[in-house]
């Protein structure tokens, strides 16, 4: 391991500490003092202690929301500028290939008395497409987790969707596929 990789799993160590310890301080402080002593006073130093100690936790909690809000408005706006201009590619769903890989995964569901294994189904396909577009052959690959039957259902009553490219940039396209969250 080189010495930023060491350094970056100390400081999420001593954050998680911190953060820790700051919840643990306010507990302490507004009077937590367990199963057989009584409640006592708020001691404001400890509950002030605590709440700085936690403010780091909520200012990262905030940015990171608010980093995947902005990526989720601007593929938004991406995919609505191609829906607008780009050009627009019919594909026929009978002809796409479908790699599957599904089966059955023992999950530990429960505590104690109460545990036990269920198995759950998994289903990873992809659907891999190649459309000639100006001299260049686009590549376009999807992973969907949806169960195999059901997925050739759905493409067999749409039969075909559209694949909107950017005419300056081919690798920036969207392939319409809302009628698979219904």
């Amino acid at each position: 391991m080189n010495i930023k990789n060491i350094l970056s799993d100390f400081g999420g160590w001593l954050f998680a500490g911190l953060t820790f310890l700051g919840i643990a301080l306010i507990y302490t402080g507004i009077g937590g003092r367990g199963r057989y002593v009584p409640v006592g006073e708020t001691n404001w130093y400890f509950v002030g202690i605590g709440l700085v100690l936690i403010i780091p936790m909520l200012i990262y909690m905030i940015k990171t929301k608010l980093i995947i809000k902005k990526a989720s408005d601007e593929n938004i706006e991406r995919i609505n500028k191609l829906v607008k201009t780009g050009d627009k590619l019919i594909i026929d769903l009978d002809n796409l290939k479908i790699q599957t890989n599904s089966y059955k995964q023992e999950i530990t569901v429960g505590s104690g008395y109460q545990q036990r294994n269920e198995y759950v189904d998994v289903n990873h396909n992809v659907i891999l497409l190649e459309v000639p577009y100006q001299n260049e052959l686009i590549k376009y690959k999807l992973n969907i987790d949806m169960e195999l039957t059901k997925l050739k259902m759905h493409f067999a009553v749409k039969e075909k969707t559209e694949l909107y490219v950017d005419s300056q940039n081919p690798h920036n396209n969207y392939l319409d596929l809302t009628f698979l969250e219904s």
